[in-house]
């Protein structure tokens, strides 16, 4: 057929309409992982699941467009129609899942008692929800193939390689703007939206070409009149296309597992390595449309690129090592900054295509190649959807057999190997019969390639050190000399590693993330021991009379065993999605968890939280949640407001929630998103720091929260796993409460943009690049130390008139600091000045300073620096009793008798807040901001404390103005921004309760905004 100038265009248009059709059929791919996760419960299922259906559907709508399209005579009209249809269902994608997922929840799983009917009914579902789509999405490639091979028959098989690669680049680009720009600016409603959007443009424009003909083209003939045969090389080609579908996926699982151990578990890491693959793909066909024609020995051709894929997918596993190298030399050199994010992602990418591209360059060879091969050999148009729907079937059979056989079974490497085993197979399988035109080449090729093959199985191994080390996080290759790895099993969701380091400290990691580490010896506890183990004893100090526990995140088992030591818990359900973090947790921390597996009211149950929650039937008093940090790919869905929404009714009406938040590589707007989420669905909340990095976030359904109770001292157990970690009073868990609904909690719900959820998930988008920048929301345990009782003045309970000293094995930074307190107290009550540091003895020295020194003006200076610091050093630790001897030095000392204005103001103002005198601190606050010559920390200090004060008494008249008045003056609030932030809701919020509202206050809003803008 003679193509003019006009036909040409509507070719090249037509190809060029495969792109976007690829780009929406890889947002659909992706964002129904996205769904799905929350549906199955883990990422790695919903990716086995999504990948099973989608190539299922694609191998179902190709076959049916094989079995009929000679019946078809308007192919592309059937485009046009299939195209619409595709639309029409991801529009109402959204609506559907949500009415499904909260109908199965709520109704059809707490009905089914056997667990692996539920598990049936759940796959089912989530198959039925995408399949429809995935078969017409299948329909398109042979619908679109064929009709322009029809239309334009005399190159058939460049036009097949043009749109393998026209559909793969839109599928590679479809990843990468799905998960770096859709899912954040729409949410996945919108981005679903957007897709069937596209689609339905997609039918109209390609509507907008055939509507000009009637669109009808007869089928291509085949050079073989009888039709497709069945001799051999017909099912050699169709057995090929299957095994080169299930090998592809093969490799596409072990990468994605080998790399996440390099890049990282986030989505965005999954979504890097899928793209790399991806484009891959579509160079493969790029290349392979100039030289498909010519070949006049197709089968042969077929055999060497099988043969060099096997080879290179091989290979990859040698390359696999030095990754790790190139990992650890990027985050040496990239700043953490937004910038040195972006090259972290564009170096993520790079790593991944050094992997995978050259063998998927050959696999996005091969189908165009085996298509063109079938039509010649009889098969005609009907090959184009026999070659993809068997070819998609190998790949859904490689999906199921590895996530569910393979990975366990023989690991990443056994997987890698086996793929490029079969590819070479395939590829020998043609080259030796054929040998006698090239004899020599031939037997070189298979040596060689054995050979390779047996060199990589049995000379190539995966150093375990590495695999441990978690490079994308610490930026080292390697766990340090001395290390060990005494587990490592490749799980059907993660691969989970055991290693010991300096002998004794055991850590367990999922996909080379730490989960725990716990001292095995006689050595300090670790911090993450001390997370653990509040994990399970600040709620029961809490809640008395708890029977029920369940603990979501299995992890060292700490936790569980902790809170099995209880007297009064009957039943607790640990609750594991992989089997292999248990079994390596009972190999590396028994006998320390031996409660665990040896307490008869211990039970471990190995399935999603989702899922197992709808199935009980009778609520908990206490629900303990420790996932992994919620950078990891599907974690984040534990920490939304879904989530909570769900969790509370499978509480007692006075059941109590425990989550686990680490302050480390995050920043507070995460903190914000998820205190937001959570607290529409609890009566009371409160927030506990574990340690100086972790924080323990506690929630109940009742009004407020009970006040701690020692009893969890008198279980001998419980005592000695607390005494361990530095805790041997209930004061020290006291002490550990930074703020809770009525204090902390208004800031944080207004600092958050959107509350954290599963249809619009900040904290997932979001908290990767926090890790990476190796941010940290440590200004809230800055509240804890800071130089005023700000804390104290923001609750109404009384001050405490004793103070207990903190345990010995403590190392949280209050507690250091309330030992220099006491220090000091020790050092005014005996005048021995031996256990204070240099700076602390000598302020005590300068305020005893003579009558005739401190007539010198620096002397003065001197003493009232001195004077503050030992303020700033005891205030806020110490009860006010326990002060009044200090303060007593002070206003006895010869410097304050001859001091005068602002020189006798400030000592008067820090007694008073020694005292908690808020009315005092208010008046004498107030006249020295009135001052000149104040600096921004001496500012910061006196607008902070006055506002605490006005709080503290009720006197909220010109609080928030004065406080909006003073904050604008603060070029750097430094320490006392999250105070100044609180104290501006807080007044606004208490002033709004006072006074009935008339009108918007723009002054209200303005300052609001600011604090935001502050964050």
């Amino acid at each position: 057929m003679k193509v003019d100038g006009q036909n040409l265009g509507q070719r090249r248009f037509l190809l060029a309409i495969f792109l976007v059709s690829g780009f929406t059929g890889l947002i659909y791919e992706s964002i129904w992982v996205h769904y799905l996760k929350l549906f199955l419960g883990h990422a790695a299922y919903a990716q086995a699941l999504v990948l099973a259906i989608f190539m299922g559907g694609l191998a179902l709508g190709s076959w049916v467009v094989a079995r009929y399209s000679l019946r078809i005579g308007y192919l592309l009209w059937g485009y046009v129609f299939v195209e619409g249809l595709i639309g029409l269902f991801g529009m109402g994608f959204h609506r559907v899942f949500v009415a499904a997922s909260k109908f199965s929840f709520d109704t059809v799983i707490p009905a089914i008692a056997n667990n692996y009917i539920i598990f049936a009914y759940k796959w089912t579902l989530a198959g039925l929800l995408i399949l429809p789509q995935s078969v017409l999405l299948g329909m398109t490639f042979p619908l679109i193939g064929a009709g322009i091979i029809r239309r334009w028959p005399d190159r058939p098989g460049e036009t097949l390689a043009t749109l393998y690669f026209t559909n793969c680049l839109g599928a590679g680009c479809g990843v990468l703007v799905s998960g770096f720009v859709l899912i954040r600016a729409f949410g996945l409603p919108g981005m679903v939206l957007t897709a069937g959007l596209l689609n339905v443009v997609l039918a109209l424009a390609v509507w907008m070409v055939v509507r000009r003909t009637d669109g009808r083209a007869l089928p291509v003939k085949s050079e073989s009149s009888g039709g497709m045969s069945t001799d051999g090389l017909t099912r050699w080609l169709i057995a090929a296309a299957f095994f080169t579908g299930a090998a592809s996926f093969l490799y596409e699982l072990g990468w994605i597992r080998m790399l996440t151990l390099v890049l990282g578990a986030s989505t965005h890491a999954f979504e890097l390595m899928l793209s790399a693959f991806i484009f891959g793909l579509a160079f493969g066909g790029l290349y392979v449309r100039r030289s498909i024609e010519p070949a006049r020995d197709l089968v042969t051709y077929i055999g060497w690129v099988m043969l060099i894929m096997g080879s290179f997918a091989a290979l990859s596993f040698v390359a696999y090592g030095s990754m790790y190298d190139l990992m650890a030399w990027a985050l040496r050199t990239f700043t953490r900054t937004e910038d040195g994010y972006l090259a972290f992602n564009v170096l993520s990418q790079l790593i991944a295509a050094l992997v995978m591209i050259p063998t998927t360059f050959c696999a996005g060879m091969t189908l165009p190649l085996l298509t063109l091969a079938l039509m010649r050999h009889g098969g005609g148009e009907r090959a184009i959807g026999m070659v993809y729907a068997v070819n998609t079937v190998g790949a859904i059979a490689g999906v199921l057999v590895t996530i569910h056989l393979l990975l366990p079974l023989i690991g990443v490497k056994g997987v890698i190997l086996g793929g490029a085993a079969i590819h070479m197979t395939l590829g020998l399988s043609r080259l030796i019969p054929a040998r006698a035109s090239r004899p020599r080449m031939t037997a070189i090729a298979t040596v060689i390639a054995v050979a390779l093959l047996a060199v990589v199985a049995v000379g190539v191994t995966t150093d375990p050190l590495r695999m441990a080390s978690g490079v994308y996080r610490t930026g080292v290759a390697t766990l340090r000399k001395g290390s060990k790895v005494t587990y490592l099993r490749d799980g059907k969701t993660a691969t989970i590693t055991l290693s010991e380091q300096n002998g004794t400290i055991v850590s367990i990691a999922t996909n080379g993330k730490p989960d725990a580490s716990v001292e095995m010896g006689a050595g300090p506890a670790t911090p993450d021991e001390v997370t653990m183990i509040l994990a399970a004893a600040l709620p029961l100090s809490l809640h008395a009379g708890t029977r029920r526990v369940a603990n979501i995140g299995f992890g060292s088992g700490l936790t569980t065993h902790t809170l099995l030591t209880s007297r009064e818990i009957e039943r607790l359900d640990s609750i594991e999605i992989e089997p292999f973090m248990v079994d390596a947790a009972r190999q590396g921390f028994s006998p320390r968890i031996h409660n665990v597996f040896e307490d008869p009211r211990s039970h471990i149950v190995f399935e999603d939280a989702k899922t197992y929650f709808a199935t009980t039937r009778e609520p908990y008093d206490l629900i303990v949640s420790e996932p992994s940090n919620p950078w990891v790919s599907g974690v984040a869905t534990l920490f939304s407001d879904e989530f909570y929404g769900r969790i509370v009714h499978y509480l007692k009406p006075d059941g109590y929630f425990v989550q686990w938040v680490q302050i480390y590589e995050t920043d507070i707007t995460i903190i914000a998103s998820i205190i937001k989420a959570l607290s529409p669905h609890f009566g009371a909340y409160a927030l506990y720091l574990a340690d100086n990095s972790n924080l323990l976030i506690v929630a109940t359904r009742a009004p407020r929260l009970a006040a701690e109770d020692e009893r969890i001292f008198h279980w001998p157990e419980m005592q000695a796993e607390l005494q361990r970690i530095g805790v041997q009073s209930l004061a020290d868990i006291q002490r550990r409460l930074i703020g809770d609904n009525r204090t902390l909690g208004p800031l944080l719900e207004r600092l958050a943009d959107q509350p954290n959820s599963d249809y619009f998930p900040f904290v997932d988008l979001k908290a990767p690049r926090l890790r990476y920048m190796q941010s940290s929301a440590i200004e809230l345990t800055g509240l804890t130390t800071m130089p005023m009782p700000f804390l104290e003045l923001l609750r109404t309970e009384s001050p405490v008139t004793v103070t207990v000293p903190p345990g010995a094995n403590s190392i949280m930074t209050r507690d250091i600091v309330l030992r220099t307190a006491l220090a000091i107290h020790s050092a005014v009550s005996t005048g021995k000045l031996d256990a204070l540091d240099t700076l602390n003895a000598a302020s005590l020295l300068i305020i005893d300073s003579s009558r005739e020194r401190c007539a010198d003006a620096g002397t003065r200076a001197a003493w009232k620096l001195a004077v503050r610091q030992v303020s700033d050093e005891t205030s806020a630790f110490l009860a006010p009793v326990e002060l009044a001897d200090l303060w007593g030095k002070v206003t006895a000392s010869a410097c304050y008798r001859g001091a005068t204005g602002d020189e006798k103001l400030w000592p008067d103002l820090l007694a008073s807040v020694a005292r908690r005198d808020a009315g005092e601190i208010q008046t004498l606050g107030i006249q020295l901001l009135e001052g000149k010559s104040l600096s921004d920390e001496e500012r910061g200090y006196l607008t902070t404390i006055v506002g605490a004060a006005s709080l503290r008494s009720g006197q909220m008249d010109g609080a928030h103005k004065r406080l909006a008045t003073e904050w604008s003056r603060l070029a750097h609030p430094g320490q006392y921004d999250l105070a100044l932030s609180t104290l501006l809701v807080l007044t606004d919020t208490r002033r709004s309760q006072a006074e009935v509202q008339t009108g918007p206050r723009a002054f209200e809003d303005k300052t609001l905004t600011k604090v935001a803008g502050r964050r």
